[in-house]
């Protein structure tokens, strides 16, 4: 009797211990700007951050994206793409919540060009700066962090010509 209590009790065990635990989550990752599905190395600057709402401010407060491409206290990579998709693609994780927003296609000198987000996959050849805002709201209840950042993502476009 003793020994069936025993396996009984180390099968309940080994049970408990294989279906315990949370699910794996899926991986996090932070809003950017996707070449072919694949994360551009991008600029990402603080613009304001707080409990609640944003309440202190970072290094590009009060700034405009002309002002940080231009700037020289930031460097975008530029990274050479050929024609293919060109998206925004919004952060996630189970801890933290994302919102990005386009803001524009500028020149490396900091010039506004007309190009849309609907028209990122169909730029000229030429180099630009994708430039979009995003939020990340973080914690709950009392313990609310949102933060606010400019992010500038550097695309060389060239010809499909070898």
């Amino acid at each position: 009797m003793k020994k069936i209590a025993v396996v009984l009790i180390f099968t309940a065990l080994f049970c408990l211990l294989i279906s315990c635990g949370e699910r794996e989550s899926p991986p996090a990752y932070l809003p950017s700007v996707r070449y072919e599905n694949v994360p551009l190395p991008d600029c990402t600057v603080l613009i304001e951050y707080g409990a609640g709402p944003a309440d202190g401010a970072g290094p590009a407060f009060g700034k405009s994206p002309e002002e940080l491409i231009v700037s020289s206290d930031i460097s975008i990579p530029y990274t050479r793409i050929k024609d293919g998709d060109v998206a925004l693609q919004n952060g996630s994780d189970k801890n933290a919540s994302f919102s990005i927003s386009f803001i524009g296609v500028y020149t490396p000198d900091g010039k506004k060009t007309e190009y849309g987000e609907a028209d990122l996959s169909s730029l000229p050849n030429g180099k630009y700066v994708v430039a979009a805002r995003f939020s990340k709201s973080a914690g709950s209840g009392k313990d609310i962090r949102d933060e606010i950042y400019y992010l500038l993502a550097g695309i060389d476009k060239t010809s499909l010509e070898k």
